[in-house]
């Protein structure tokens, strides 16, 4: 199944400001982001030394993700779920081109293609604590990566399952993050209407593209373990401003600028948006934020440092002077 199946048989369903995936894992709210923004801002971790950290981000991700949105039934019988339920649907997403998973005792060898996000960095550890994350819960066992090897075409991957049974983290129940996730309904325009008026493409290599960049599905909580995690929160804006100055016409208008940022982000699933602009100031107010399944504090720190870096567009000056949070609502003020 290709991306543009899941849209067309609503298994993704699209709204103005939220993306609800529905496959045979549990429904979660998912949201869409520039891959290479991701890419270079875990780049930038690891040659600053936070390889573990940005390993355990990740890996805590998918502990958390695989924990809360896996049917019991699934986990009965990993292999299975891993080489048909996942790997058809990251291929599908475009995440990768191909995965291959062998158990031999307490060995799992796992093997992929132009895999996210190492076709584009290399060799990293973020996908080690990613797969590292969805082996302790499948396994219900801590498990120690004794090799891999990455390119940026093919990658393997071995794992030993050690004796030590894995803790299980705690998180919001499933309910709470429905609740907290649940958007009405809202005027604007969403992702298969932005597909069709070609804001956005799907093209034959199965992956999204914003003005020739590809763009990322996945589930939100991500977000929100970075930002929890302060590791180099002051690189975020210069990432984000380095690649939008690259894809955003330098002739448009201030008002044009602001008018694209709010709508691609609504688009992308980030909740609804709105933004006042003054001479000194930007007020950006987000309804429905998307909220993770961490039991710390939801925090859209990566979000709004990103956003930072775009407003530098407008003038380089602005800084994040404040941020208020509401139930399901924020309001950033960026000033100069």
């Amino acid at each position: 199944m290709r991306f543009s199946d899941h849209l067309q048989k609503n298994i993704i369903e699209t709204h103005a400001g939220r993306l609800l995936s529905k496959f045979k894992i549990k429904s979660r709210r998912d949201v869409l982001f520039f891959e290479d923004i991701l890419v270079d801002y875990i780049k930038e971790c690891e040659k600053n030394g936070y390889e573990k950290e940005i390993r355990n981000v990740s890996k805590k991700w998918m502990n958390l993700t695989m924990q809360q949105m896996t049917p019991k039934i699934l986990k009965k019988a990993p292999l299975f779920f891993l080489n048909k339920i996942m790997k058809n649907l990251w291929v599908s997403l475009g995440l990768m081109s191909d995965l291959s998973i062998i158990k031999s005792e307490n060995i799992i060898e796992i093997k992929t293609k132009n895999e996210t996000p190492t076709r584009v960095i290399g060799e990293n550890n973020f996908i080690v604590g990613f797969y590292e994350g969805i082996l302790n819960i499948l396994f219900k066992s801590n498990l120690k990566c004794i090799k891999f090897l990455q390119t940026k075409r093919h990658c393997k991957y071995t794992f030993n399952i050690e004796d030590e049974p894995f803790d299980f983290i705690k998180c919001k129940e499933k309910e709470v993050y429905n609740k907290l996730n649940q958007l009405p309904e809202s005027v604007g325009i969403d992702f298969k209407s932005a597909l069709k008026k070609g804001i956005f493409n799907l093209k034959k290599d199965n992956k999204i593209y914003f003005r020739g960049k590809s763009i990322i599905l996945g589930e939100n909580t991500l977000s929100h373990l970075i930002s929890n995690s302060n590791l180099l929160p002051e690189k975020i804006p210069y990432i984000s401003y380095d690649f939008f100055k690259k894809i955003i016409k330098e002739d448009s208008t201030d008002e044009e600028k602001l008018v694209l940022i709010k709508t691609i982000l609504q688009i992308m699933g980030w909740g609804i948006i709105k933004v006042k602009k003054s001479k000194k100031y930007i007020l950006m107010e987000i309804k429905n934020p998307p909220y993770g399944l961490q039991s710390e504090k939801d925090n859209w720190e990566f979000l709004i440092r990103t956003v930072l870096g775009y407003l530098w567009l407008l003038d380089k000056d602005f800084v994040v002077k404040n941020i208020k949070e509401q139930y399901k609502k924020l309001i950033i003020l960026y000033s100069k």
